[in-house]
């Protein structure tokens, strides 16, 4: 599979990584993220 950067699950992660990001969007970003894990990367 192809190792696509950008998009929806790199701007959640980015959005995770920087400190001043506000609790309720880390946690958006958080489930964005537990989900794109879980369908592509079992």
């Amino acid at each position: 599979m192809a190792v696509h950067h950008g998009g929806k699950v790199g701007a959640a992660a980015k959005k995770l990584a920087t400190k001043s990001t506000s609790k309720a969007t880390k946690s958006k970003s958080g489930k964005t993220l537990a989900n794109h894990k879980a369908k592509y990367h079992k």
